[in-house]
């Protein structure tokens, strides 16, 4: 498949909701662009500050961002995620209007300080709504178009903020700021107009709160995963990375930013081909081999300092290469894992942990990072990739406390050009195995919205061509019997789930358990006889009989995982 095919396949499935929420963020970090590189300039020129006093003040954001991330992640449980980033992006925009009234110190930092409201509570907020507007199938695919377009919006306001600011005038710089004032009020409108459904746990305090979420092991380890990961690597490589390679590379501005350019290239060509790698594979080694190119990568730039100084930006721009594949994998992984961990009623505060481990990164990395680059070459890529190994260790041993179901990036299954309808499924009445695994099967995989009908057997293909439903389970359908092979199996070949080793294996124990060979897998016999149990409970209604089939095939599926692991 092509590159613009892949690109295309990307765009295509996602909702008209999403498309508009990440339009908006594409608006939004066309103003942050616009703005971040030139700030200190417009607080020193414009305003009047020392330099040293304009970059304190902007670091005061970090501080009410920390605090921030925290209430946003409880807002966005309690009055919904919605809510909370419009409150976030209208508060970012009142901050940014006040710095054009700055006129004294004071003024910078309370400024600086609510601008940290609105940038803290963005990560909680906005992945939570993600969570809602997109099956958990397909959210890791939105998060990492959702970083696709922050950094095309922050690359192209990077450069209309230069030419903008190439005359120098403060009148320049004030217009930089109106524009991106203009940014955040346009993404609230945008975010206003996005169609979202009530939560069940919206409007009423979850029992244990953010006391819950710390005492889940799995989110704790990966927080301080990433933790590390953000001060050994996405840190230091976006703000160390030019004064590193100028003072220990002799590399030239110039250069610097034609460097960052291929880091935005690499991230921008690699993230659709490798986000879809990871589907079916288990998440924390993938973590594992994006944090092993990390340090892999300042192995290099290392070289690139120490050794000849006519090769230095060729080899820190090759670090930056590798460094941008292994992000890649980092952002497949990380936020989504978390999303997909968190329960429904607490997902915001999870999120707002992991936003936590995020600032309070690019607190710690920074300020200790740039004093290792004052030591010499040698400190600042050692002490990062030491860090880093003990990241890659940290996201080993995380995979221990997820459980089955969370261990892989799910695998996005292909659907129809009518997929946007409600998919309709129809068979016989009285389900026995087949009829309750092939609907657990598409609810899982193919449609978690999927009906299912259950009618006499003379009444399928009368009733499949009234109501516009797919026929399976019964005798002549693409989705039925084949020789010694039942209905599931002709799901999992039609919906490509054969490279899920997991799935073959469910499938040897739905065959067995569904035809006269019992002796196919030695679980067969006792999953027939559960299934069997949960249809004399409840008959004659189908239905109840199929949802209480779901736990036991879950529960089937993730013991397939452990044992083909």
């Amino acid at each position: 498949m092509s590159a613009q095919a892949r690109v295309l396949g990307f765009a295509k499935e996602q909702s008209l909701a999403v498309w508009v929420l990440q339009l908006g963020m594409l608006v939004n970090f066309f103003g942050n662009g616009l703005v971040a590189p030139f700030l200190v300039l417009y607080l020193h020129f414009g305003r009047g500050l020392p330099i040293a006093v304009a970059g304190a003040a902007i670091a005061t954001g970090g501080l009410t961002a920390i605090a921030s991330g925290f209430l946003a992640g409880w807002s966005a449980d309690r009055f919904g995620p919605k809510f909370t980033l419009v409150g976030a992006m209208l508060s970012n925009a009142l901050a940014y209007a006040l710095y054009l009234r700055v006129t004294e110190v004071w003024h910078a930092f309370a400024v600086a300080a609510l601008v940290g409201v609105g940038t803290g509570a963005f990560g909680p907020s906005q992945q939570s709504l993600v969570a809602i507007l997109v099956r958990p199938e397909r959210r890791h695919r939105v998060f990492t178009q959702n970083r696709m377009f922050a950094l095309v919006g922050l690359g192209l306001g990077g450069i209309v903020g230069g030419f903008i600011a190439a005359g120098e005038r403060a009148s320049d710089y004030e217009t930089l700021l109106t524009l991106d004032v203009a940014t955040f009020l346009v993404f609230a409108a945008v975010l206003s107009q996005i169609p979202v459904a009530r939560r069940r746990t919206e409007g009423r305090s979850s029992a244990g709160g953010y006391i819950t979420a710390l005492r889940d092991r799995s989110l704790v380890r990966l927080c301080l995963v990433n933790l590390a990961l953000v001060s050994a690597g996405i840190a230091p490589m976006l703000v160390l990375m030019p004064a590193y390679a100028k003072v220990h590379g002799e590399v030239g501005e110039g250069a610097i930013g034609i460097i960052y350019a291929v880091n935005t290239l690499t991230v921008l060509l690699a993230q659709i081909p490798i986000t879809r790698l990871a589907e079916g594979r288990r998440r924390m080694p993938l973590l594992a081999v994006g944090t092993l190119l990390w340090i892999v990568a300042w192995s290099v730039m290392l070289a690139g300092a120490v050794g000849p100084h006519a090769w230095a930006a060729i080899l820190i721009a090759i670090a930056v290469v590798l460094y941008g594949v292994g992000e890649c994998l980092y952002s497949t992984v990380v936020v989504p894992t978390v999303a997909a961990i968190a329960p429904d009623a607490l997902r915001g505060r999870y999120l707002g942990v992991m936003g936590f481990s995020w600032q309070a990164g690019f607190m710690i990395g920074p300020a200790i990072g740039a004093s290792l680059v004052t030591i010499g070459p040698l400190a600042l890529p050692v002490a990062c990739a030491g860090l880093c190994a003990v990241a890659l260790a940290g996201a080993l041993a995380t995979e221990r406390g997820l459980v089955a179901e969370h261990l892989r990036t799910p695998r996005v299954i292909a659907r129809g050009p009518s997929s946007s309808a409600l998919m309709k499924w129809i068979t016989r009445e009285h389900p026995r195995v087949d009829r309750v695994a092939c609907p657990w099967l598409i609810e899982k995989f193919v449609d978690k919205d999927a009906e299912f009908i259950y009618v006499p057997a003379d009444q399928v293909m009368a009733e499949a061509r009234t109501r516009n439903a797919t026929p399976y389970d019964v005798k002549d359908v693409e989705l039925g019997h084949r020789g010694p092979e039942c209905s599931f199996d002709a799901f999992v070949r039609k919906y490509g789930l054969e490279k899920d080793s997991a799935m073959v294996y469910m499938a040897k124990v739905i065959r067995g358990a569904d035809t006269a060979d019992k002796t196919i897998t030695p679980e067969s016999v006792g999953i027939e006889a559960l299934l069997e149990g949960i249809r004399l409970v409840h008959q004659p209604n189908d239905q109840k009989q199929r949802e209480a089939s779901r736990p036991i095939l879950d529960a089937l599926y993730a013991y397939c995982q452990t044992k083909v692991t």
